[in-house]
């Protein structure tokens, strides 16, 4: 063996992140000939490097193959968000967007931020008051924070408008409701309502619970100004699936099934992307993904 062959392969699975547990799985070896094969100490056969390497490139092409053919593709939830959007981009209007966790509300405004350069991203953060937002506004449109809230929200919208801002998407929309407080809700609520009537439209997008907070605050100034509201569901099991494949795991085996039937209730498609990325790791094995995923709860005893 020479030492360019065995420098070159450290290298390789230095560089592709494995430990010897993968490289022994990826090339059939044992964990005992990989460590010393790596290790420079192998006294057997002087293919074994060779092939080691081999086994490696194929897989690399194979993962790199994976992920050429993931496709673009949105479920039916999301092409509803999308539209939710896109009528908000074109009449500069104001809406809301809610459904359940793990259904890619993020994964679908970032997707339309990205296509639209005079849209701006806005994610919210827990625990934000009414100036927290109005900062935040300032912060994205590269403007100083100084004065009271009124002068901040003036200097806010001014430069959205000398930006050329069309349209403020407003992500994580339930966390400025978790106070649960009636009057603070609309004073954070009201910074958006004023960027609507600059002209700018707006989309506020969130859990379900933003939906009960606006109800529970009733006709305003603020929530009457809303002119679209739309509720976005679970992907079907169909999608779950057809997601599945996309991410390189045949939904047909008895592990992906079991992880498909659970994802519902654990995060549907970012259950679905978790799972899938573990399973990956361990050479496709979806069942022990969902092992240590449900480590604790039981979820998959006796599989």
């Amino acid at each position: 063996m020479q030492n360019n062959e065995i420098n070159q392969l450290q290298e390789t699975v230095q560089a592709l992140g494995l430990s010897n547990a993968d490289v022994a799985r990826i090339s059939g070896k044992s964990t005992g000939t990989v460590s010393q094969v790596l290790g420079g100490k192998y006294k057997g056969r002087p293919e074994v490097v060779g092939e080691i390497a081999e086994a490696l490139a194929a897989w690399r092409k194979a993962q790199e193959e994976r992920q050429e053919v993931r496709e673009v593709w949105f479920t039916d939830g999301q092409k509803l968000i999308q539209s939710v959007l896109g009528l908000t981009y074109a009449t500069q209007g104001f809406s809301v967007v809610v459904g359940p966790s793990g259904i890619g509300k993020t994964y679908t405004a970032r997707n339309f931020n990205e296509k639209h350069p005079d849209v701006l991203y806005l994610r919210c953060a827990d625990g934000m008051c009414m100036g927290d937002v109005i900062d935040a506004l300032l912060d994205l449109t590269g403007t100083a924070c100084y004065g009271s809230n009124s002068q901040r929200l003036r200097r806010a919208i001014r430069a959205l408008l000398e930006q050329g801002v069309r349209m403020l998407l407003v992500d994580e929309a339930d966390l400025l409701v978790t106070d649960g407080s009636r009057p603070k809700i609309l004073k954070k609520i009201s910074v958006f309502r004023e960027v609507k009537e600059a002209g700018i439209g707006v989309s506020l997008i969130g859990l379900e619970s933003f939906d009960t907070a606006l109800r529970t605050v009733g006709e305003t100034y603020v929530t009457s100004r809303i002119d679209m509201f739309r509720k976005a569901g679970v992907p079907s099991a169909r999608e779950l699936g057809h997601y599945m494949a996309n991410l390189g795991i045949d939904p047909e085996t008895e592990g992906a099934r079991r992880a498909l039937s659970l994802a519902p209730k654990n995060g549907s498609m970012r259950f679905v992307e978790k799972a899938a990325h573990i399973a990956r790791q361990l050479g496709d094995n979806m069942l022990e993904a969902l092992r240590i995923l449900f480590a604790a709860s039981g979820h998959v005893k006796g599989a």
